[in-house]
């Protein structure tokens, strides 16, 4: 029933999580009020609007966390994050680890696939 509103959401998210992205922005680009779009959101995608965001966040903070030259305040700035701690804390809870911790698990990954 509601499947355009929640593609152009997700197709949104996609282009602009990088940047600071509310709930009345992104109802304001489906053109429906916040509250019917945060009701459609949750009865589709099974998970309230921040979680989601959250998930494409961390997902593409995981991307820019392979890359040593990339410090821990840039991948959560990059990624639509404006507080390094709660980058932290949002990280530890999706991934189980910190984004540090990450790192350096994935460090060790590429170490034992080139030698």
């Amino acid at each position: 029933k509601h499947v355009d509103v929640i593609y152009k959401t997700l197709d949104y998210v996609k282009k602009n999580y990088m940047n600071k992205i509310s709930l009345s922005d992104v109802a304001d680009n489906a053109h429906i009020s916040p509250s019917y779009f945060s009701k459609i959101f949750k009865d589709e995608m099974k998970g309230n609007f921040n979680t989601y965001l959250n998930q494409i966040r961390i997902q593409n903070s995981k991307k820019l966390l392979l890359d040593d030259a990339v410090s821990l305040v840039d991948v959560a700035f990059l990624c639509g994050y404006e507080d390094q701690s709660y980058f932290s804390k949002v990280f530890k809870k999706l991934a189980g680890m910190s984004p540090g911790k990450y790192r350096e698990s994935m460090g060790r990954t590429k170490q034992l696939q080139i030698s």
